[in-house]
């Protein structure tokens, strides 16, 4: 935790709020802990650029909607931090649905404002790396289910037992210095394309 309270210093935040006093306290705070802060009203469709650290209003408004469409492009890679000032169905339907990982309250203080960011920042990092273990996850079981996939097409046209398909696959990577699962794709490829 205390490297997350370390690395919020230099952030890049962008404040989606409208202008008015709180957006620039909430600004000043930001800047006081140390982030790079800009403020942006109305909201743009395009992606959020390089932006770490997101603060959105959420309000029943087309603006909400426009931000979350752009949130959705950039994906996991920004953290989000709602700001809520009333809790209708609609608001709370919106925050739920954009995955917010800390949210602030209007009228917006300072105090609490630090450690919702490293509470943010702590949970987004720690879905972000576990989107990567279930990707890496994901990958290798599709590997896996390449490879049997391959041994099987050997077993059926060659008449191989399974280990010398997983033999054969193997030498062949090798040899080819390359990863089993290239070997694995261009035998299940040539099959597809052969056909039965």
């Amino acid at each position: 935790m205390l490297k997350a309270l370390r690395d919020i210093r230099n952030v890049r935040v962008v404040v989606f709020h409208p202008k008015d006093r709180e957006c620039d306290e909430l600004v000043a705070q930001l800047r006081r802990i140390g982030c790079q802060v800009e403020a942006i009203w109305p909201p743009r469709e395009e992606v959020l650029p390089l932006a770490e650290v997101v603060f959105m209003l959420f309000r029943q408004d087309g603006f909400t909607h426009v931000l979350l469409k752009a949130l959705a492009e950039r994906g996991p890679d920004v953290t989000l931090v709602g700001i809520v000032e009333f809790e209708s169905p609609a608001v709370i339907e919106a925050v739920a649905r954009a995955g917010v990982s800390a949210i602030i309250t209007k009228p917006i203080r300072a105090f609490g404002l630090l450690t919702s960011m490293v509470v943010a920042q702590t949970l987004s990092t720690r879905e972000k790396s576990l989107l990567d273990r279930v990707r890496k996850l994901e990958d290798k079981l599709n590997g896996f289910r390449r490879l049997e996939k391959a041994k099987s097409i050997l077993m059926t046209r060659r008449g191989w037992s399974e280990k010398e398909a997983y033999e054969a696959i193997r030498s062949r990577a090798m040899s080819a210095r390359v990863a089993m699962d290239v070997v694995c794709s261009t035998i299940i490829d040539a099959e597809e394309l052969t056909g039965p």
